[in-house]
């Protein structure tokens, strides 16, 4: 019986693993390293298609619009996330309507690292992973999805 149990417990691994591999829908290559928004949307179908569907509310906005200059958001997402695919492209409707706010986009791999070990070395377990700064002291992040929403959320922290 415990023979069984193990094995089942391997094939429920293995298929949730294909499950987040076959989450990737778009034939482009996994994002690993810094990116750039425009590219991210531009390149990536379901970071554009989220993008293109979400919108703000008129409150939002006005609070965005209220944060102080001196934020900057590093921004630790998979492009073969679901959550990722949902909360980068709302953050970056965020960026769309506040100039001042200083950002940061850094894919990692399935292991959630990245060429330069900026993942590791701010203990980054899960994505996406918004690390929210305000004169450069980290202030709060929000990890894989907000309480009530990125705006709400990082105003909380301000």
């Amino acid at each position: 019986m415990k023979k069984f149990f193990t094995m089942l417990s391997g094939i429920i691994t293995l298929i949730a693993l294909s499950a987040c591999a076959n989450n990737h829908v778009d034939d482009t290559p996994m994002v690993i390293g810094n990116i750039g928004q425009q590219q991210l949307i531009r390149d990536h179908k379901s970071f554009q298609q989220s993008y293109q569907a979400f919108s703000l509310s008129e409150p939002e906005i006005i609070a965005i619009k209220n944060w102080p200059s001196n934020l900057h958001v590093d921004v630790y997402f998979g492009s073969w996330c679901h959550d990722s695919q949902r909360e980068v492209p709302r953050f970056l409707k965020v960026v769309a309507e506040n100039s001042t706010l200083s950002h940061r986009l850094i894919g990692l791999d399935y292991n959630k690292s990245e060429p330069n070990g900026s993942a590791k070395k701010h203990d980054i377990h899960y994505t996406p992973t918004f690390i929210v700064y305000q004169n450069n002291i980290e202030v709060g992040r929000i990890i894989e999805r907000p309480k009530v929403s990125l705006t709400a959320d990082i105003s909380a922290m301000l």
